[in-house]
């Protein structure tokens, strides 16, 4: 909300004459914002005002108000107290618009994340929509502290009207002095009134405040399952790494076992010439069999028993390196 008061002292005749000019205008933020003008003359207690952007349910409003005011004189103040309560009206239905939004994007998070198929548009909907939320309730909750600062300006205003508004005591007129007098009583019934509104705002910036904390919470929560998620998808993953590296090692064993065994193969030592095996006629197989699985039995225990100490010593220096870590 902009605010300003101007007084302009015009020399009409031999009395100083003062009008006081009010401008008001809303925020542009949000749809429904307006202006309003008000020319006050008080030697003639009489006020011209112009608002702009008033739609037909404004005019309901502004007509009912006016209609059933009972004030004895047409304060000029009356006008920026009224667009300040449509102001309010407008400004607190978007509050719970997006308070509801942001409660069930909250529920989402926290509750109903999951329920629903992986789809890759609402995903990103989904990660886009908790920022624009922000920044809505930001910006709402940064209007909330304009607009209460212009209207304690505006009750400011009031509680020195009195003083501002008196006469020159140069130029004392008491027709003006006594229709000043008259503005004292709706001028106290409008300061309640705005100090009023002034109290019901910053109970508005706590809801706004209170919501925003709760989106905090929800996405800090959300991002933590996350990540525990991913944990254990890691951890999994970890698991199957780790079952596959024993199964290579079995197979690594075994391969080592029978290598032994298939670099003595039968045909390949029997038929060396460097020893001398005796034939027996019309035997299919030599009776020096045994012999192989002697030798392939020998040469797998040494493989066996070199091979151990050297898988020992790596665990071994492992654990050490992992102690070391912790």
């Amino acid at each position: 909300m902009a605010w300003l008061r101007v007084i302009s002292r015009r020399t009409m005749a031999p009395r100083a004459l003062s009008i006081f000019f009010y401008n008001c205008r809303t925020a542009g933020t949000w749809p429904r914002d307006m202006a309003l003008s008000v020319s006050f003359s008080p030697k003639t207690l009489t006020t011209y005002t112009v608002v702009y952007g008033c739609d037909g349910e404004a005019a309901d409003f502004l007509t009912a108000k006016l209609t059933r005011t009972d004030h004895p004189v047409f304060h000029p103040m009356l006008l920026p107290t009224l667009l300040a309560d449509m102001e309010r009206e407008r400004q607190v239905k978007l509050l719970r618009k997006n308070s509801a939004k942001m409660d069930q994007l909250t529920v989402d998070l926290t509750i109903n994340k999951g329920l629903d198929g992986p789809d890759p548009g609402s995903q990103v909907d989904h990660d886009r929509e908790p920022i624009e939320l922000w920044q809505d309730m930001s910006y709402l909750q940064n209007g909330f502290h304009n607009w209460q600062r212009q209207m304690q300006r505006m009750a400011i205003h009031l509680e020195q009207s009195f003083n501002t508004m008196v006469p020159d005591t140069n130029h004392y007129d008491i027709k003006v002095q006594k229709n000043l007098e008259k503005l004292a009583v709706p001028g106290i019934r409008i300061q309640k009134r705005l100090e009023e509104l002034i109290d019901e705002y910053d109970e508005h910036i706590r809801d706004c405040a209170t919501v925003t904390e709760g989106l905090k919470l929800a996405m800090s929560m959300d991002t933590r399952k996350t990540n525990q998620e991913i944990a254990h998808s890691s951890l999994q993953v970890s698991k199957l790494a780790q079952k596959d590296g024993s199964l290579m090692k079995l197979i690594a064993f075994v391969t080592m076992f029978f290598l032994p065994a298939a670099f003595t193969s039968t045909n390949t030592f029997f038929s060396m010439d460097f020893f001398d095996w005796p034939k027996s006629s019309g035997a299919i197989v030599t009776g020096y069999l045994w012999v192989y699985f002697v030798v392939a039995a020998v040469l797998t225990l040494i493989t066996v028993g070199l091979f151990s100490p050297l898988v020992f010593k790596g665990r071994k220096d492992g654990k050490g390196v992992t102690g070391n870590m912790v």
